[in-house]
């Protein structure tokens, strides 16, 4: 009988190891801190992998963005989803099924790159009839068509997703391993669709916040956001707590005020609105109803204290939950609940990666540098969990942020991985404000990542050209050579950000005091959001920018020079006094040149007067066929 009870011990032990990992093998054996990992790897490969040179995991839209950019490029990728359908996370949240993300469908302007400045939702593409714009008119749609846009999105792009495919485990080969060299890839085992081993050059991973950020409010009689019921019957005439007070916290107080008797909020700190902050993550306006009914005294209820000092505990009589607050006893409310939900957020699942690429968190992020990669070459983080580098500033956690972001990670491959320069446009530098212009009051990536994302236009004075860099990363100012592969030996640099006064935002602050500066001359006290043009005779260095870091809410290093736009409620910089007259005169002071536009005779007097002949005559006299010395034009 014990031998019997052994051996049945020692089968169940078995298959729970394969079930664990998914394969023929114990754990172990898919530990790469297990010296034998090289060698089992190698083999599982060969005998049930495939190769890609890139593998995204998650076909949100993170996901699907940057397999579209690398479809573009024709370069080889897979991406694999644990579940069936893409954009899975939007059958499910929010929760109760309203974006709050704009939908800006009439904007009074034909311009595409301005009417995307006001559309959150829509991935970037050169299809027009996947604009999320097409799908509905209200300003606020319904989560539902997001899961039929991003299908749409897949299917009409042609990516390529392999689903029901889910990771368990994911490392890299290194070194030798028994059976000699090994290549330097990646290994990812997966379960579902053949339990699949896949390897990769780069792995790049867009599976957003996937686990719930419990807290220690684990107690089976707490409700999470992530299943709570949303069916508004359980809730009639009874009292409910909710823990947290962001956004889903609002969201779901707003869909319990006609049936509950009352609604309390808990909260570890001050609430955050967006139109206080800026940033989109905080509070937003459509989710504040709450607050309205609390502020005028409507059987809601805000409360703040610490979490750690805050135990929950349920009555085993009458079921009714109380809160104990062992450091404050006297201001525990007195009042029971009969429903507490738990809405405090989410964060990244970091349980597939094994000890040799794990990268560490960072609160509730990966640890990532600025050109979002892990301390593992090659292998990157997109999307919502790459946050983390502008988290609190921009919008890099949403979707109209990172659609941007994911264009930047895929210009440093294209550059890393294939030699491809980033994207630039170049242009002649006499007239180049009129461009410049054009640019800052259309601009859809800098404008949404504000003071992350920047637009860098190089001046090449012996050439008399500017080559213009879309939404580059301003963390990376210092590694601009080695990020684009453009060499700046002769050229000067001239970046264009937007960016908020520094004392403008912030819980508690009133924005609605603030107006516009009247004049030029007064735009470095400007408050609101406005335009300032950094020039650096020098590419900055690192030592610059750890400088920088000494005051926080500095966006860029010290400039050689400055010039600063006012605010534009419209975001119009394109009138000739304020704006085309003085950006042309701080070009001209850096370059040395005349930037005006000639006309014939202009130019002819130019001819006769001057000895030198200003830039905006040479095509003229050219064209006119007069012979000139080379050193008259200037």
């Amino acid at each position: 009988m014990r031998l019997i009870i052994i051996a049945i011990f020692s089968t169940a032990l078995f298959i729970a190891e394969q079930f664990q990992v998914g394969f023929a093998h114990t754990r172990v054996h898919l530990d790469d801190r297990d010296s034998n990992f090289d060698y089992e790897a190698k083999k599982a490969s060969e005998r049930n992998g495939i190769y890609h040179d890139y593998c995204i995991i998650g076909a949100g839209p993170a996901g699907l963005q940057l397999a579209h950019f690398l479809q573009q490029s024709k370069r080889d990728y897979m991406i694999l989803e644990q579940n069936n359908i893409a954009g899975s996370y939007y059958t499910q949240f929010p929760r109760h099924r309203q974006l709050i993300s704009i939908n800006k469908v009439y904007t009074g302007r034909d311009n595409k790159l301005f009417q995307e400045r006001h559309d959150w939702n829509s991935l970037l593409s050169n299809d027009e009839s996947l604009k999320f714009t097409k799908y509905s008119v209200k300003l606020f749609p319904p989560a539902d068509l997001m899961v039929q846009y991003l299908h749409d999105f897949m299917n009409k792009l042609k990516l390529r997703v392999r689903f029901n495919t889910t990771v368990v485990y994911a490392s890299k080969f290194n070194g030798q391993g028994k059976n000699g060299e090994v290549p330097d890839t990646f290994v990812l085992y997966t379960r579902g669709a053949g339990d699949v081993v896949y390897t990769c050059k780069t792995l790049v991973v867009a599976t957003g916040w996937s686990k719930s950020n419990k807290l220690n409010f684990t107690q089976p009689f707490i409700w999470g956001y992530e299943d709570m019921s949303i069916n508004t019957e359980l809730y009639i005439d009874k009292h409910v707590l909710i823990i947290g007070t962001g956004n889903s916290a609002m969201e779901t107080a707003n869909h319990l005020r006609d049936v509950a008797a009352s609604v309390s909020t808990l909260a570890r700190k001050r609430s955050a609105m967006a139109w206080q902050t800026h940033y989109v993550g905080d509070i937003r306006a459509i989710n504040s109803e709450f607050l309205d009914m609390y502020q005028l005294k409507s059987l809601n209820v805000m409360q703040q204290r610490s979490f750690e000092n805050i135990t929950i505990i349920q009555n085993p009589k009458t079921g009714k939950i109380n809160l104990q607050d062992f450091l404050h006893k006297d201001i525990v409310p007195s009042n029971e609940y009969d429903v507490v939900i738990r809405c405090t957020g989410f964060k990244w699942d970091d349980s597939i990666y094994g000890s040799r690429i794990a990268p560490g968190n960072s609160r509730k992020f990966p640890k990532i540098f600025q050109d979002y990669q892990t301390r593992t070459g090659g292998f990157y983080v997109i999307g919502t969990i790459a946050h983390s580098l502008d988290f609190g500033k921009s919008a890099g956690g949403f979707i109209h942020g990172y659609r941007y972001t994911n264009r930047v990670v895929h210009n440093i491959l294209e550059w890393r991985n294939h030699g491809v320069q980033w994207p630039s446009t170049e242009i002649p530098l006499h007239g180049s404000e009129i461009y410049m212009l054009k640019r800052l009051s259309e601009m859809p990536g800098s404008y949404q990542m504000l003071s992350f994302l920047g637009e860098v236009f190089t001046v090449d004075k012996g050439r008399g050209t500017v080559r213009h860099f879309a939404e580059f990363p301003l963390n990376l100012i210092h590694k601009f050579e080695e990020t684009t592969g453009f060499n700046m030996s002769s050229s000067t640099m001239l970046v264009l950000n937007l960016q908020y006064g520094k004392n403008f935002g912030g819980p508690g602050y009133d924005v609605m005091v603030s107006t516009p500066v009247a004049y030029p001359e007064d735009a470095h006290t400007e408050k609101l959001l406005h335009p300032w043009w950094y020039y650096y005779e020098t590419v900055p260095t690192e030592n610059d920018m750890r400088l920088k870091e000494i005051d926080p809410k500095e966006h860029l290093p010290i400039p050689d020079d400055v010039y600063i736009f006012p605010s534009n409620v419209l975001t119009e910089w394109t009138h000739t006094l304020p704006h085309t007259l003085q950006l042309r005169r701080f070009l001209e002071k850096h370059s040395g040149e005349d930037h005006r536009a000639m006309t014939g005779h202009s130019c002819y007097t130019a001819l006769l007067t001057n000895k030198h002949i200003p830039n905006g005559c040479h095509s003229y006299i050219l064209d006119s066929g007069i012979s000139l010395p080379s050193n008259s034009l200037s």
